[in-house]
C-alpha cells in the first residue's frame, strides 16, 4: 500500500459519492493489468494491496465512530465488529475451500477485499451520520 493507493481510493470515493461500491477493485484491477509475471500471484498481490487501503480506512472509521458513541452503544458496536471480523474470516476461508486449488487463493483474497471494502464504506457512512446534528425521530402514529 502506498500514498498513491490511498489517494486513488479517496479520489474515487469523492467522485463516486452516490455509488461508493464502484470503487471496490479499482486499484487491484489496474495493478493486475499493469504487472507482468505469474498471473495468479499478481492478482493476489494486487488484491491484498488494495485490501490494505480499505482495512486502514475501516480501522480509522471504526475508531472515529466508536469515539462518538455512548458507552453501551460503543460496547455493542465493538461486539458487532468482532463478530463481523470472525464471519468474514470464515466466509472467505470457505470461499477458498470450495474453489479449485489453483483459484482458491485468488478467490479468498478477492472475498476479503470485497468484504473489508464494503464494511469500510458502511462504517464511514455511519460515522458521517453521527457527525450530523441530531434530528428528532419521527413518531409513528397508530
Amino acid at each position: 500500500m502506498t500514498a498513491a493507493d490511498r489517494a486513488a481510493i479517496a479520489a474515487c470515493m469523492r467522485d463516486s459519492a452516490d455509488q461508493p461500491r464502484a470503487c471496490i477493485g479499482s486499484i487491484a484491477v489496474i495493478c493486475a493489468r499493469q504487472t507482468s509475471g505469474e498471473r495468479r500471484d499478481t492478482e493476489i498481490a494486487c488484491t491484498r494491496r488494495e485490501a490494505a487501503v480499505w482495512r486502514e480506512r475501516l480501522d480509522f472509521a471504526t475508531s472515529a465512530l466508536s469515539q462518538r458513541l455512548a458507552s453501551t452503544s460503543r460496547s455493542r458496536f465493538g461486539a458487532v465488529q468482532r463478530s463481523w471480523e470472525e464471519y468474514v474470516a470464515l466466509r472467505c476461508a470457505f470461499t477458498g475451500e470450495i474453489e479449485t486449488p489453483a483459484r482458491a487463493p485468488v478467490m479468498q483474497a478477492g472475498c476479503e477485499l470485497r468484504a473489508v471494502a464494503a464494511r469500510a464504506i458502511e462504517i464511514e457512512t455511519m460515522a458521517r451520520r453521527r457527525l450530523q446534528p441530531a434530528q428528532p425521530r419521527p413518531r409513528l402514529q397508530r
